[in-house]
């Protein structure tokens, strides 16, 4: 069964804290029925170990509460919350531990490994180090407090203390080890996410000239015709085909071919708006997208491009050999198709190439 990441700590999250302090609670009020200890009473008297359960369920409750949720109290940042939950659970489960004097407080000290653990998931070692110090040393001033105003087994304190200290020692070692895995996989989850996103440039970018490619100004031509269709932003059309660009390849090269189309795509670029598409379209072809721009934008836009590719030189060419472009322009009609308007723009380049090339069309009609 697949949850939905979100419903942890919408749902899972505040059913389990609800749970955990329900057992806390029940516990401790069998504690006061004294149908849990078998070899001696509590420590203190109820009034102590009523205040303390009732102090610590407040505290757990408020703890327990999303970044969000404590964000509106106190400005407190997602490790500082962690390290404030390990150090509060522990305390409360230490202060109910030190008050039953039989062997069933070893059974309760097995409650602070588990905060223990829970820093070492989500905390750095130092921290975690910090949270294990703190549990011992409220188990010592707890042991200590009780020792000044009742009798206590000196042999007894001093052996489930060890035993205590033992325990915490050897769950430091394993939040180590966690720590290590931990980090591990953090590690390795960045490199996936590189990974992915390097794929998915790949994806939607053209390896030779950096623009974006076919693929992705087809997905960003969808978007945009839903938003004009909703009478938000319509858009124009410039489909750009550089001029007897096979003659470059044949004359200088396959390498000086690449480098003229790099240096047409930087020329594109330069002429457009942020909120412009510029994509290869394939081969020698180039599509601009201009959002929210009618035909006498695109036109202006057109012609400076023009006018720049004709002073463009290219690295290994001929400094006498003229690099030209042709241009066709079309505009969104609301509720045509994306492959219509893209027709339209692309007759208008025909024409343009038929007039003569270097020329910018528009529906047939030179501008």
């Amino acid at each position: 069964m697949n949850l939905n990441p979100e419903i942890y700590p919408r749902i899972l999250r505040p059913a389990f804290m609800c749970a955990g302090l329900a057992a806390y609670v029940l516990f401790a009020w069998q504690l006061l029925q004294g149908s849990l200890l078998h070899d001696g009473q509590l420590y203190g008297d109820d009034t102590l170990l009523v205040l303390l359960i009732g102090v610590w369920s407040a505290g757990f409750v408020a703890l327990m509460l999303g970044r969000e949720q404590v964000s509106h109290i106190v400005k407190i940042d997602e490790d500082t919350l962690v390290l404030c939950r390990a150090l509060w659970c522990n305390l409360g489960a230490v202060c109910v531990a030190v008050l039953v004097p039989g062997a069933l407080r070893l059974l309760l000290l097995i409650a602070p490994l588990f905060g223990l653990a829970y820093a070492a998931v989500h905390l750095a070692r130092d921290k975690v180090v910090l949270v294990a110090v703190c549990t011992a040393v409220f188990y010592g001033m707890g042991v200590a407090y009780v020792a000044s105003y009742s009798q206590v087994d000196v042999e007894f304190e001093v052996i489930i203390g060890l035993a205590f200290g033992g325990l915490l020692s050897g769950v430091l070692i394993l939040a180590g080890e966690m720590q290590i895995l931990r980090n591990e996989l953090l590690e390795r989850n960045r490199g996936l996410r590189e990974a992915m996103e390097r794929l998915q440039d790949m994806a939607l970018k053209d390896d030779l000239t950096g623009l974006h490619n076919r693929r992705f100004v087809m997905e960003a031509l969808a978007r945009q015709k839903a938003m004009a269709d909703r009478g938000q932003q319509n858009f124009t059309l410039c489909y750009a085909d550089l001029d007897h660009f096979k003659l470059i390849n044949d004359r200088f090269g396959h390498a000086v071919g690449d480098a003229a189309l790099r240096q047409f795509a930087k020329l594109a670029e330069s002429v457009v708006r942020n909120i412009d598409y510029v994509a290869r379209f394939g081969g020698e072809e180039f599509l601009l997208v201009l959002v929210d721009a009618d035909a006498t934008t695109a036109t202006r836009v057109a012609r400076r491009l023009a006018d720049h590719t004709r002073n463009m030189t290219v690295p290994g060419a001929d400094l006498d050999f003229a690099i030209t472009v042709s241009v066709g322009i079309a505009s969104y009609h609301c509720g045509e198709r994306v492959d219509d308007v893209i027709s339209r723009a692309d007759r208008a380049l025909y024409d343009a190439k038929h007039a003569g090339r270097d020329r910018v069309m528009l529906a047939g009609v030179t501008v």
